[in-house]
């Protein structure tokens, strides 16, 4: 009762306190919410970026001929939106896989007769580039020939869409010219064990290509528009937009920055007494030196657990932060809470007054909490060593903030265990010190 006494007059004392507020609620929540501001409106997964549509216009000058009508009994699978009953030609096939179903949020396909309208198309901007295909492109792509070249007028202006539409033509076409070689090599095996040559074999042979090449391009892009599939391996869930990722992540460092200042002003109350002379009257009541200080550290654990509580539930009820699995969370947070306020108590026995508060609170704080929140001032660039992560594990900072980042990632108890016990560690060292130094300067 006597612990939680002098527990009580301090949270009292604090509760009148507009500082601490600021420093437990007010900064960190404006800290997040100007970094919200900054990098995203509405946090949503529907704000992503798209990729811009072009207008393209395909002069098609390919003199070359199949058997339509056998064409046409052929079903070119995983090509959605491909009419196989108008192909002619090699010239035909090109601009019938452009205008299919995969590639219509990528490009808008119209033909025009000749070179010249479709070049005065993009001069005149009506369409970003032009695609003009060869008179000899069946040819060339069957074995007739040797090469041939699909030629690409485009927009100087543009960049990005443009270079899009030219390397999915690419892509085609280097997928026809491999196939030409496979055509080769085909009717070579054919002859080789024994299969007559007929008039009609090469024709055979290149249907089936033509129709199966479709196919392959189909498959190379997916039936989609979307020309990445990102996935996850299978033990993972589905991540959140990366705004939301980035929120938590700052919120989880603002808690972890301001949460050693709340441990360390509220420790303060020791030299503020001190000063005021109420702490020796204090010494006088029958309660041992050791009580008197622990009700004060237990008043700053605390005042701490409300700070982690509120925060977080205003992380997850605004920014809709997913904080990882229960248990888990509660590691991370009571592992801040008591390493926050046995550093603060450390802090506390090396001063002499009140008046070094702000120099050592504002110095050796300041610094030791920006090399813990490496990890989050990193977020994000790419091929991070581990030895910067690591550096950050020189302050007790850096491990609350691994804590929080490890159960937001999905962490385990497993892989919150060695977390935890290197905040004790901390916790352990800072407490015994700063007990030890206070109680011989009060004897």
């Amino acid at each position: 009762m006597k612990l939680l006494t002098v527990t009580l007059k301090d949270l009292l004392q604090a509760s009148r306190s507009l500082a601490i507020y600021m420093f437990m609620f007010v900064i960190p929540i404006l800290v997040t919410l100007l970094f919200f501001v900054m990098f995203g409106n509405a946090g949503g997964s529907d704000n992503g970026f798209e990729l811009p549509t072009s207008s393209v216009v395909v002069v098609n000058l390919d003199e070359g001929r199949f058997e339509a009508e056998q064409f046409a009994k052929n079903e070119m699978v995983g090509v959605s939106g491909l009419d196989t009953s108008d192909i002619r030609n090699m010239g035909d096939l090109l601009t019938g896989i452009l205008a299919a179903d995969i590639f219509t949020d990528l490009m808008l396909i119209s033909e025009v007769a000749d070179e010249a309208a479709g070049e005065a198309a993009v001069d005149n901007q009506d369409a970003g580039l032009a695609i003009i295909i060869p008179p000899d492109f069946t040819e060339a792509v069957t074995g007739q020939l040797s090469t041939t070249a699909v030629r690409i007028y485009k927009d100087p202006t543009l960049t990005f869409g443009p270079t899009i539409v030219e390397s999915i033509v690419a892509q085609v076409v280097d997928g026809f010219s491999a196939n030409k070689i496979t055509v080769g090599v085909s009717l070579q095996q054919l002859l080789a064990s024994g299969t007559p040559f007929t008039e009609d074999l090469p024709e055979q042979v290149i249907e089936q290509f033509v129709i199966y090449s479709a196919a392959e391009q189909s498959v190379a892009f997916g039936d989609s528009s979307v020309l990445i599939d990102t996935r996850l391996p299978s033990n993972l869930d589905e991540p959140t937009d990366m705004i939301t990722d980035l929120v938590s992540l700052i919120l989880a460092g603002m808690m972890v920055f301001f949460g050693f200042y709340t441990g360390a002003a509220s420790i303060e109350t020791i030299l503020v007494e001190e000063e005021r002379g109420t702490l020796s009257r204090l010494f006088t009541t029958p309660n041992s030196h050791r009580t008197i200080l622990g009700g004060k550290a237990l008043a700053a654990i605390f005042t701490l657990t409300i700070q982690v509580i509120v925060l977080m539930t205003f992380g997850r009820l605004v920014f809709k932060i997913d904080w990882g699995d229960l248990i888990p969370v509660f590691m991370a947070g009571l592992g801040l809470v008591v390493v926050a306020a046995a550093t603060g108590l450390f802090l506390v026995s090396l001063l002499d007054n009140t008046r070094q508060g702000g120099i050592v609170f504002g110095g050796v704080l300041t610094l030791t909490g920006m090399l813990g929140l490496i990890p989050v001032f990193t977020a994000g660039s790419p091929n991070q060593p581990e030895s910067i992560k690591a550096v950050s594990l020189l302050v007790p900072q850096g491990w609350a903030i691994r804590g929080f980042t490890t159960a937001i990632e999905g962490g385990t108890v497993n892989d919150m265990i060695p977390i935890l016990a290197g905040l004790l560690a901390w916790t352990f060292v800072f407490a015994f010190i700063g007990q030890y130094r206070l109680q011989r300067r009060f004897a």
